[in-house]
């Protein structure tokens, strides 16, 4: 039952909007579905700590953070409502409750590749209908009715387009373009999830289609240009760069692995152009927006070393609450640490780079294409931690967190291929 209980919190966490935003216009209590979801997902990650054990590395640094964060919400620390602090709670358990989802639910390299076969599936789809609605920003505002069901369910009070009522990530770019949102029905989310899929889908295909692999892997980065995501583009052309420089075996000869590579740098370099200018040289409201938002994280830091302001204090739930906040507002290591203090930032790091490190080493004792691509996708999305808050968001990020338990599950404690032979002789 694990595998069916997976898909259905991968379909509910990447269609779970779009589907709720379509069922809310006929069934008004469609907006409780998430709370459904959520308790899905809190019960699965309760059954995972309950009946498994999972590495020193990962579990310490976990419960240290969570118990942080717990304690931080019993005793009230700070000053805002109480339901903006169970909703911060929330988000900032997103990332260790996805992880132990995929560790109870993968259970060998079988379960592993049918959870990257359904995210590539997705992503294909969903590249595919961004192209679509791209185009026909009318199926937001009257078949799904989308900026009615914002306000009334996820409460999107600011940061929506006065003109039209769609968020306003929904348009990018000096002339505000349109982005494309897929079935993720959110521009940002839809690149976070498109830039794990486009190397996941190399490393899943690596041994039986590779040219299909990197073909498919150009198309969903189109989908991350389309998305107008620039900090996806610009981890997941990281994550990419180094998976293909790391993969040796990814094509026969040095020759043609340097051309492959060449040629992905360069495409990512002419893609991405333009919005490196614009990025540099503060061209567009939201480069001012970030580096404004960055330098006041850096001011606020000194202020929560030792002990956060409390939940709620920052991040996305305060930002749409309008709450008194500190800091700048964007950055997920900032909201963990202005909310938490610094050591439950730095607790979060090291479960962080625990993890990555235990992917590495799976990659060079098994030669794991999945774990290569967790390794190098845990290094691209490090960039986000100080720009944005994808890492703490379930449909931008699930995604990522749900391969890094399946990857922990299925290859970290096979033993070594060295080990392996030792025992058999």
């Amino acid at each position: 039952m694990r595998l069916p209980l997976l898909l259905i919190i991968v379909l509910w966490v990447h269609l779970g909007d779009l589907g709720s935003a379509w069922l809310y216009n006929i069934w008004p209590h469609a907006a409780d579905l998430r709370l459904l979801r959520d308790s899905l997902v809190i019960a699965t990650a309760a059954c995972c700590l309950a009946t498994l054990r999972l590495p020193v590395g990962i579990i310490l640094p976990m419960l240290g953070y969570g118990a942080l964060a717990l304690s931080y919400l019993l005793i009230g620390v700070g000053n805002a409502p109480r339901g903006l602090q169970i909703s911060s709670f929330g988000t900032l358990m997103i990332p260790p409750l996805f992880v132990l989802v995929g560790y109870y639910c993968i259970r060998n390299l079988r379960d592993l590749h049918m959870l990257a076969a359904w995210l590539v599936l997705l992503a294909i789809a969903s590249t595919a209908f961004g192209a679509w609605e791209q185009q026909h920003t009318d199926f937001w505002l009257t078949t799904m009715h989308y900026p009615q069901y914002m306000l009334e369910v996820k409460g999107l009070k600011l940061g929506a387009n006065p003109l039209d009522g769609l968020p306003w990530n929904f348009y990018g770019g000096v002339d505000l373009q349109r982005r494309a949102a897929g079935l993720l029905a959110s521009p940002l989310a839809q690149g976070m999830f498109l830039a794990v899929s486009a190397v996941l889908v190399i490393a899943w295909l690596d041994a039986r289609a590779r040219l299909l692999g990197l073909l498919l892997s150009a198309f969903l980065f189109a989908g991350i240009w389309m998305s107008g995501t620039r900090g996806a583009m610009f981890a997941g052309g990281l994550a990419l760069l180094g998976y293909l420089l790391g993969n040796r075996s990814l094509l026969p000869g040095r020759g043609w692995r340097w051309l492959i590579l060449g040629t992905t740098l360069l495409a990512i370099v002419v893609a991405s152009w333009n919005i490196l200018i614009m990025s540099i040289n503060l061209l567009d409201g939201s480069s001012v927006g970030h580096w404004a938002a960055l330098k006041k994280n850096l001011v606020d830091l000194p202020r929560v070393l030792f002990t956060g302001a409390g939940l709620g204090q920052q991040g996305a739930m305060a930002g749409q609450a309008a709450a008194s906040t500190i800091g700048g507002g964007e950055g997920a290591i900032f909201s963990i640490a202005f909310q938490l203090g610094v050591p439950a930032a730095l607790l979060f790091l090291l479960f962080y780079g625990n993890m990555s490190w235990m992917f590495w080493r799976t990659y060079r004792h098994h030669g794991s294409a999945l774990a290569l691509a967790a390794f190098w996708l845990s290094v691209g999305l490090t960039i986000t931690l100080v720009t944005s808050e994808h890492m703490l968001a379930v449909s931008g990020t699930g995604a990522f967190w749900l391969l890094c338990g399946g990857v922990l599950r299925s290859l970290y404690r096979l033993p070594s291929p060295a080990l392996k032979h030792s025992h058999e002789n």
